[in-house]
Formats: C-alpha cells, sequence, structure tokens
C-alpha cells in the first residue's frame, strides 16, 4: 500500500516501510558522505553502533549482526558452553520459528517449558533440572533463554517479578540467563520500566534494529568482553560478516535518536485512544494485564471491519488487512491485533478519534 507522510498504521512495530522508503531514508541521511566504513562489519559507523547499544543496554560489549536468529542463537552457543542442552519458551521465536538453528549447528537441545503459554515457573525448571540429575547420562543446564514481549502470545510482558525470582534462581544453580528483547522498546513503553532495569538480570541481550528503525537488517547483541568479544571470528564463521554495512549502522544510528521518548508518546496515545474507543460503547477493544503494544479489536463480522478499514483509510488511517500472514500467531475469530507505534504520533489525538468514531 502506498501511504503518506502523516498516515497511521496499526500493523508492525515500527513505520511502515518498504524498499523505496528504504532507499529514500538512505538518500536522506544527513552526512551521507561522511559516514566511515566498516571492513566486513568491523570498525567505521559499526562500531559506533555497538558503542551506542553498550551503553543504552548497559553491556561492557555489543556485536552487529545480520538477524535476530544469529543474535539468539549466538548467546544461547556462548553461554551454555560445554553444556548442551538450554531452557526456552515452548513459545519463543528460537524454538518456534528458527529452524532448529541450534541443533542442527550447535548440538544444543532446547527444553521448551511453558506449553502455550507467555512463560514458565521456577517449579518447571526445578522438575528439569531433577529429571536430568538422574539420567543415566547427567547433563546440566547451561542456560536459559526467555523473549519478552512474546510474540506468539499478543506480545505479552514477563513480569519484572519474575525476572529477579529467575535471576537469582539461576544464579544459584550456575546457569546463565539470555533475554530476546527483539521489541525491548514497545515492552518498556507499556511497563514504564526503564531498559537498564531489564537487563540488569541478564548475562547477554539481543534487540531487534530493523523491526522499527526504518532499517532493512540488523541486530544487536550485547554482554560482557568476555563473551561478546569471542563472537567476531563466531560471526564470519557462521557467515554473518556483511561487508559494507556502516551505511546500514548509520541508518540505525539516525533513527535510534529519541526513539524511546517517541515510542514511550506513542504507547500513551494509543492507550488513551483505546480506552476513549472503548467509552464510547462502539468498539471492543482489549486492555489485558501485562500487554506490550498488542491489543485485540473486536469486530461483528468480517463485511464490517472491511468498511470501517476502508473509512479510516479515507482518513490516512489503516487498519490490519485481516488477510495478511500471520506468521505462527493463531487468529481468534473476529479479533484483530492492533499495534502501537510511533505513527500514531503523525495525527492529532482529536482527529484520530474523531475519525474512528464518525
Amino acid at each position: 500500500m502506498s501511504l503518506k507522510v502523516n498516515s497511521i498504521s496499526f500493523s508492525g512495530d515500527g513505520l511502515p516501510s518498504s524498499s523505496q522508503i528504504i532507499a529514500e531514508n538512505y538518500a536522506n541521511l544527513p552526512n551521507l558522505a561522511n559516514i566511515e566504513e566498516d571492513i566486513y562489519s568491523v570498525g567505521g559507523a559499526v562500531a559506533d553502533l555497538e558503542n551506542k547499544f553498550s551503553g543504552i543496554l548497559n553491556k561492557e560489549q555489543s556485536i552487529f549482526l545480520p538477524t535476530g536468529t544469529m543474535a539468539n542463537h549466538f548467546a544461547i552457543r556462548s553461554l551454555s558452553g560445554q553444556n548442551s542442552k538450554a531452557i526456552v519458551q515452548e513459545q519463543s521465536h528460537i524454538y518456534q520459528d528458527s529452524g532448529d538453528t541450534l541443533q542442527t549447528l550447535s548440538g544444543i537441545n532446547l527444553i521448551p517449558l511453558g506449553i502455550d503459554k507467555p512463560f514458565f515457573g521456577i517449579d518447571e525448571i526445578k522438575e528439569v533440572i531433577r529429571k536430568n540429575s538422574v539420567s543415566r547420562v547427567p547433563k546440566n543446564i547451561g542456560c536459559i533463554s526467555l523473549e519478552t514481549p512474546v510474540r506468539r502470545q499478543k506480545g505479552q510482558i514477563i513480569t519484572i517479578d519474575f525476572l529477579e525470582e529467575l535471576s537469582e534462581f539461576a544464579s544459584n544453580n550456575g546457569i546463565k540467563l539470555h533475554l530476546d528483547a527483539a521489541r525491548l522498546y514497545m515492552m518498556t513503553a507499556a511497563s514504564k520500566i526503564s531498559i537498564h532495569e531489564y537487563t540488569k538480570y541478564f548475562d547477554t541481550v539481543y534487540v531487534s534494529l530493523w523491526k522499527y528503525f526504518g532499517a532493512p537488517w540488523g541486530a544487536i547483541l550485547s554482554g560482557s568482553k568476555e563473551i561478546i568479544g569471542n563472537l567476531y571470528n563466531d560471526r564470519r564463521m557462521f557467515g554473518g560478516s556483511i561487508p559494507n554495512s556502516s551505511l546500514n549502522a548509520a541508518l540505525i544510528l539516525n533513527n535510534v535518536k529519541d526513539f524511546e521518548k517517541k515510542m514511550n508518546q506513542a504507547y500513551d496515545l494509543g492507550l488513551n485512544l483505546f480506552t476513549k474507543l472503548n467509552d464510547s460503547k462502539k468498539f471492543n477493544i482489549l486492555i489485558k494485564k501485562n500487554h506490550s503494544n498488542v491489543f485485540e479489536m473486536e469486530y461483528l463480522n468480517t463485511e464490517a471491519y472491511k468498511i470501517l478499514r476502508s473509512r479510516l483509510i479515507d482518513h490516512n488511517i489503516y487498519l490490519p488487512n485481516l488477510d495478511a500472514e500471520s506468521y505462527g500467531i493463531v487468529k481468534k475469530s473476529n479479533f484483530v491485533d492492533l499495534r502501537i507505534n510511533i505513527s500514531i504520533l503523525n495525527q492529532s489525538f482529536e482527529s484520530i478519534l474523531k475519525a474512528f468514531l464518525d
């Protein structure tokens, strides 16, 4: 779809993107001619980006990677060490959507817990450890990976209380922790808990750099120098040392400026909008505990939804297409997922509310 400058999209975690938009974003970069080059993703603007996110995530060192799948893989692989088992959520991206990458390429067996739930409990971990201890060939759990928000669970957030409890348990049992925070900024905008408060519990943290920073690809993995410093050779071994990455890094650096502030503003505006729409009795938008930027909106039937969607397009407001690919998320009958992103800042609150209610 072709969107105008003041368009709002309730799909995705960032501004709408396309090959044309990305090309324009590159062309409009300030000081384009002065971007410092990298050599196979080492140095230049890439190093600037890595240093920037080490500060954002409060970690010693960071490495720029092409994908989140590689970031999660490297984290679990490194933290597990000689241990061949790691615990993950059954609903996590690394378990459901990564083609058994750790099992196939690194010989690490993933143990999925919390079936069809956002996350699992400490008692479930204890039971896994107990069973491993009495097996014929005992194997230690090297790492626990947590994804939050959980994409397959409507963006549900794992509570900070659980993270504190898990951190203490893991420390007492010699288990390392990895955080898959692909949608970190969606989580902090909703919870109003700082980034550092989340990341302090984990040995490594991954954040997506393309989902909402306008870039075509990119991921950052942060942790201690001991862990991250050894990954540059792994990146090359896995074919992830992309040449001429500085242009992409410069685009991300440009768009990360003030993004946290914008996302917080967008979330508050969106939540206020959904509350007002519910108050009108014309809409039913579910506002649940521990959600991030994903809200389920009920519609009467497909025809009624298409009429609403078409009417809002006249106001440059785009609701999700019901026929769009869900990428593993089970769709609930007569409900559609609305996602708050910074595009909601493109119009005034009053004009958006009026467009929905007219």
